[in-house]
């Protein structure tokens, strides 16, 4: 290996960045810093990226040492450069460009002592089927109780109901949608920790009341020449942007939710009947739709022209190696404030933005 890998790796991560739907300026932002982290490893003579290297790269730029290449720190200047020196090493030792992947682990919240604890309750959560969606949120919530009482000193076997009332107390800053859920999986976590002999009984049904109005944000109902203008914005020359128009005009055409379009697979697509079925994620009801010209051509532009070469029998996938199915958490609500952005739609400060199937299915000629 020598100067030529280096900068062959650099081209690696451009692409990786171009297939993500990386704007532009971001795209020439990453390219300044892979040209000096080029120059500065072919002046060291150097045809792969340490950690250390990573380091000394990043002072010599910033003028700030890191202990570790990936400790937190909260300039923006040293993140901009060291996520590129980051996908540049992963490039040159041969792993995959993964783009989004924080640099920074995720910090586990909930104290070493209870963390078995915590696996096993999350263990029996999946057991009963919840979804991975459910059991993030479940792990959330047991961690952060746990958290409070290893804070407060207060041990399981004398758990009390002022225990419980304290912890929710201190969450009162949170949205009341989020004290809602975290409510019902503290109630779930309780019921769990009392079941197994680790807590008292009866202290699920004791949680103080929490009221909540569902529809307590309005969501933003998107309207037709929006939606034109959205999808006019996308380029549809570039793989994700062709996955992510057919995305979209899915849910805007047939009102799909997110998590089926995430679920969505080859085998539910009657091309000779024109039609779409499938069995709903969060009902569990089946559901026949049309499928419209436009849509269907949009599909069709994707799997031919935009999907990666992959087993996964998901019609959406992730875009980078190995171009899995989306996870609980990816979301093409993520990417559709990003385009809406570039065509001027602006949302009020109350609304929520996400593409829900209450917008409709618009009657496109």
């Amino acid at each position: 290996m020598g100067e030529a890998d280096v900068r062959v790796a650099a081209g690696v991560v451009v692409t990786a960045l171009r297939e993500a739907g990386r704007s532009e300026g971001t795209i020439r932002r990453y390219q300044a810093v892979l040209d000096r982290f080029a120059a500065f490893l072919a002046g060291r003579g150097l045809s792969t990226a340490s950690d250390q290297a990573c380091v000394d790269f990043i002072v010599g730029q910033t003028g700030t040492r890191l202990g570790t290449l990936r400790e937190p720190v909260a300039g923006r200047d040293v993140n901009a450069v060291r996520r590129p020196a980051v996908l540049m090493a992963d490039a040159l030792a041969g792993r995959a460009v993964v783009i989004g992947r924080p640099v920074i682990a995720a910090k586990d919240g909930c104290p070493v002592r209870f963390r078995p604890l915590r696996d096993d309750y999350v263990a029996s959560c999946r057991a009963r089927g919840n979804s991975e969606a459910t059991l993030v949120a479940k792990d959330k919530a047991a961690s952060r109780f746990l958290g409070y009482l290893d804070e407060t000193g207060a041990g399981l076997a004398a758990l009390s109901v002022r225990d419980v009332s304290g912890f929710l107390l201190r969450q009162r800053g949170l949205r009341r949608k989020t004290v809602a859920g975290l409510r019902s999986a503290l109630a779930d976590f309780l019921a769990f920790l009392a079941a197994a002999g680790r807590a008292p009984q009866g202290l699920a049904g004791r949680l103080p009341p929490h009221r909540h109005l569902r529809h307590e944000s309005e969501p933003h109902l998107w309207t037709a020449e929006e939606i034109r203008r959205l999808l006019a914005v996308i380029d549809r020359q570039s793989a994700v942007g062709k996955r992510d128009y057919a995305m979209i005009l899915l849910t805007a055409r047939l009102g799909l939710r997110i998590s089926d379009l995430r679920h969505l697979e080859l085998g539910d697509l009657d091309w000779r009947a024109k039609t779409l079925k499938i069995v709903q994620r969060k009902t569990g009801r089946p559901l026949s739709l049309p499928l419209l010209d436009d849509v269907g051509w949009a599909v069709i532009d994707y799997v031919r022209h935009g999907r990666p070469e992959t087993a996964c029998a998901k019609v959406f996938v992730k875009h980078s190696y190995p171009f899995d199915a989306f996870g609980c958490s990816s979301s093409v609500a993520t990417r559709l404030s990003r385009y809406a952005a570039r065509a001027g739609i602006e949302f009020p400060p109350a609304r929520r933005a996400g593409c829900t199937p209450c917008a409709g299915r618009w009657p496109w000629p």
